[in-house]
């Protein structure tokens, strides 16, 4: 007996003794909050306010990675933009809670962006249909079975195809539709071109709708209802239960100084229009493709398309405004309110928003690449917005998207309160959490001010100072084709085609020369499918289209020999 009970006090010791050192993975820290994993070296690469860190909760899924949901259970379910091994929804799982995943699981052979839970279903949208999945207690997948489509119909697009969602409290989920063009130009991205008036893609696009979220069979077009229009594309939406609203995050419009030079420099193309952070009530309009907001002049101002000039309000005089802008072409692709109690109180009922970086502020540098932190009281903006993870770029100064290193694209919220980001470059997902006051998390961002009027509208003659002294070719590259394909011809991923040695450059100069005249719209390039449209440029004469493809042959690594204004005349016939 007096053995056993010497056993049993041994057992009790260890027992203390092994609890009180706690799991090596595993960091306590103060103010009640839970035990939390320790940080990945240098947070994974990013940089957090002090007392924040990170892990890296998944090195890549690949670079198709897009919005993600993160379950009550914590695994991580997350929509892909491409097909990774036929499947297009990536599940990841934590089994010893150290703050990286170890499972891995995929399923859904379809592309897309939306993805969330919602009364125990994983609802995942494609390009043009809404499912649900119902799910089970510990499962990792769901079963395929269960599967139903939710809502159908919605147009083939190739710009602004993503239908990302939310849903309220009363079981209603709301969807993005997209406009499919940049401004419902009669002739899509050509300079000059007019607006066609009245706007027919306001009927089904350029809005978000709102549907049953219980019930499958929905169509676009004949069920569901238009809860708000004028919305060119709201990648990143949000319901705040605290006010009971929509929020969301509007792309504002491309090319105002490639459209239209006559009103609107580089410098003026670099920060217009703003990204809008709308308030959202029934039945709202905020203007698109009529109206842009220019946050220097604090105003809806009318679109040049519509007889604007950059001063002209005319019918934008009623639209609805934004809560709050930012500076523009930054992408913001998420929105989440933070409902959760790991962060400091500040951050309660907040928003975050990932800001994915800009493509179309070309010549000049890009932004964006970051995410920021919205404080909110009331339901309301309070106080300047300020970055809350940057340095996802890797590099100080960006003039194409392609050479930042990661892009932040997803947010989502997880049942411990961390916040878990995605990047769309590799797949990358960290896990942030907050880690107490008298953590070594050290590393420092300073609030952001909003951008400052100089050097915008202050006169309208376009930048030169970056084309004096060079060939035509290379000016009638940076007017009219530097902004989709960039300084260093490297393009735009998913949107506008490399001219690196591809062999749509390289390849029979008729096609290329075709492809000048013409335009070009949903063709890949190179096995790649890009989405944006190429207007076509037969306003160009034969001399001009020669000077640029031969350029364009001979400059970004490549060696394909010079295009004869006689070549172009010949394809023009």
């Amino acid at each position: 007996m007096k053995n056993n009970i010497f056993l049993l006090l041994i057992c009790l010791i260890f027992a203390l003794l092994t609890a009180c050192s706690g799991d090596q993975k595993k960091k306590v820290v103060p103010n009640n909050q839970p035990s939390l994993p320790n940080p990945s070296s240098n947070n994974g690469g990013i940089l957090l306010p002090k007392s924040f860190g990170a892990t890296v909760f998944h090195e890549g899924i690949g670079k198709s990675a897009r919005h993600l949901v993160v379950r009550d259970n914590g695994d991580v379910y997350v929509k892909l933009q491409k097909l990774k091994d036929s499947m297009g929804i990536v599940v990841l799982r934590d089994t010893d809670n150290d703050g990286v995943s170890d499972k891995t699981e995929m399923f859904g052979n379809y592309i897309g962006t939306g993805i969330d839970v919602h009364n125990d279903y994983l609802y995942a949208a494609s390009t043009q249909e809404v499912f649900r999945y119902k799910l089970k207690p510990s499962q990792l997948i769901p079963d395929s079975s269960t599967r139903e489509l939710i809502i159908s119909g919605f147009p083939e697009q190739t710009d602004h195809w993503s239908k990302p969602f939310t849903f309220d409290a009363e079981n209603n989920i709301y969807v993005t539709v997209g406009s499919p063009s940049n401004a419902c130009q009669e002739i899509a991205r050509s300079p000059g071109s007019k607006g066609i008036d009245p706007c027919p893609q306001r009927k089904l696009q350029a809005g978000i709708w709102r549907f049953d979220a219980q019930k499958p069979g929905q169509v676009h077009g004949k069920d569901g209802y238009r809860y708000a229009s004028g919305i060119r594309n709201a990648v990143g939406l949000d319901w705040n239960f605290k006010v009971n609203k929509l929020f969301a995050m509007q792309h504002g419009r491309d090319q105002l100084n490639q459209l239209w030079p006559e009103y609107y420099t580089d410098a003026d193309n670099e920060q217009l229009p703003a990204e809008e952070f709308l308030e959202i009530d029934q039945d709202d309009d905020f203007g698109w493709p009529y109206c842009y907001y220019d946050q220097f002049q604090d105003k809806k101002l009318l679109s040049p398309e519509y007889g604007g000039d950059a001063k002209a309000i005319g019918r934008c005089a009623e639209i609805k405004d934004p809560i709050l802008t930012f500076g523009g072409h930054m992408a913001p692709n998420d929105l989440l309110f933070y409902t959760g109690d790991l962060f400091p109180e500040k951050y309660k009922n907040g928003a975050f928003i990932a800001f994915h970086g800009s493509w179309n502020r070309a010549p000049l540098p890009q932004a964006g690449f970051f995410v920021v932190f919205v404080p909110f009281k009331n339901g309301k903006p309070i106080g300047n917005w300020e970055v809350f993870a940057d340095d996802f770029a890797g590099i100080d100064k960006v003039m194409n998207p392609a050479d930042a290193k990661q892009r932040p694209m997803g947010l989502a919220q997880g049942p411990d309160g961390a916040l878990y980001v995605s990047s769309s470059t590799t797949g990358k997902i960290w896990k942030v959490m907050y880690y107490g006051e008298n953590s070594t998390q050290t590393k420092n961002l300073v609030t952001v001010e909003q951008p400052q009027a100089q050097n915008v509208n202050t006169n309208n003659q376009p930048i030169e100072e970056h084309i004096q002294n060079d060939s035509n070719g290379k000016k009638i590259y940076t007017t009219y084709c530097l902004a989709c394909h960039q300084a260093d011809g490297k393009g735009v991923q998913g949107m506008n085609p490399s001219l690196v040695d591809t062999d749509w450059v390289g390849g029979e100069k008729n096609k290329l020369i075709g492809v000048i005249l013409n335009g070009m719209k949903g063709k890949k390039v190179d096995g790649e499918e890009y989405r944006n449209i190429m207007a076509p440029h037969d306003f160009l004469n034969d001399q001009d289209i020669a000077d640029v493809l031969t350029y364009i042959r001979s400059n970004f690594g490549n060696d394909f020999g010079a295009v004869t204004p006689e070549e172009v005349k010949a394809q023009r016939k």
